[in-house]
């Protein structure tokens, strides 16, 4: 079979400081992860997963989901997230030829992985390690994780054809911080402006929703697993105005975002000081 072979996934550690319960969150990539500190808690529809500290599972992508993660005081929820693109888990799937998956894409626990998996986990999930490896045996990396996972009970189910909002998302999700209009949506997917509403109002939703959620679940994840500070991360979703987005991630999730981390006014210090130190850097070489 000839195809195109995926990018490789960037995995991070995140990190909470308090409880929180985010709804309606997207993921445009399966995702692995593994709990560290605290307990997940996945619901989509009528299925939830509970991860307690050093359980592993896997989220599916395009279906939102209400996640709650919930630190063990005096810790912070902490957990590993390695996202790889579906293309991967299907060939690992008709490769391996035992493992079918199931018809629905839902949050599922992996069990009794061995030391080896746990091990090929921690090196797949540092960017830094498997970045070393050439993009090929990255990739049988990755797929022979796919295969523990499934082995262990976490097969990733069918996804079914994409819906025109999870087009745009994954769309806009590549630049979020670009100025996205409704017209560049309709001509990348070859139709009217006035036809790309109708069908976003046929699945409850609009333009400008799938612009903001997309590029508030990407300021979601900058802050749980960055140090960059909340002006930067506003920036990189496409807000000037911190203050600005400040109210909008506030609306989305109910949180301010400088609450989200652990340690925030630390972090912040610390972003802050990289930030300074690359423009210094910058400016010498110019």
């Amino acid at each position: 079979m000839k195809h195109e072979a995926p990018s490789l996934p960037n995995g991070a550690f995140l990190r909470q400081r308090g409880r929180a319960c985010f709804h309606r969150l997207v993921s445009t990539m399966p995702v692995l992860v593994q709990v560290r500190s605290g307990t997940k808690v996945v619901v989509v529809r009528d299925t939830s997963l509970r991860l307690l500290a050093g359980e592993f599972g896997l989220l599916p992508d395009h279906r939102p989901m209400t996640m709650e993660n919930i630190p063990k005081s005096p810790q912070n929820y902490e957990a590993r997230v390695l996202p790889i693109p579906r293309s991967l888990f299907e060939e690992t799937y008709l490769r391996v030829g035992c493992i079918t998956p199931p018809r629905t894409a839902v949050p599922m626990k992996a069990r009794d992985l061995p030391v080896e998996a746990v091990a090929l986990f921690d090196f797949c999930s540092s960017p830094e390690r498997l970045a070393t490896l050439p993009a090929a045996v990255a990739s049988v990396r990755l797929m022979e994780l796919i295969t523990w996972f499934a082995l262990g009970g976490a097969i990733l189910g069918e996804r079914g054809d994409l819906l025109l909002q999870d087009r745009l998302r994954q769309m806009i999700e590549k630049d979020p911080a670009y100025d996205w209009t409704s017209g560049h949506a309709a001509r990348s997917f070859h139709m009217s402006e006035a036809t790309l509403r109708r069908k976003l109002a046929a699945e409850n939703t609009s333009f400008t929703e799938t612009l903001s959620d997309t590029r508030m679940t990407r300021a979601l994840a900058l802050l749980h697993t960055t140090t960059l500070p909340v002006a930067h991360v506003a920036l990189a979703v496409g807000y000037d105005s911190p203050s600005q987005f400040a109210v909008r991630f506030k609306e989305r999730f109910g949180v301010n975002p400088r609450d989200v981390r652990g340690d925030p006014d630390i972090i912040e210090r610390i972003g802050t000081e990289v930030a300074r130190i690359g423009r210094d850097e910058i400016s010498v070489e110019q």
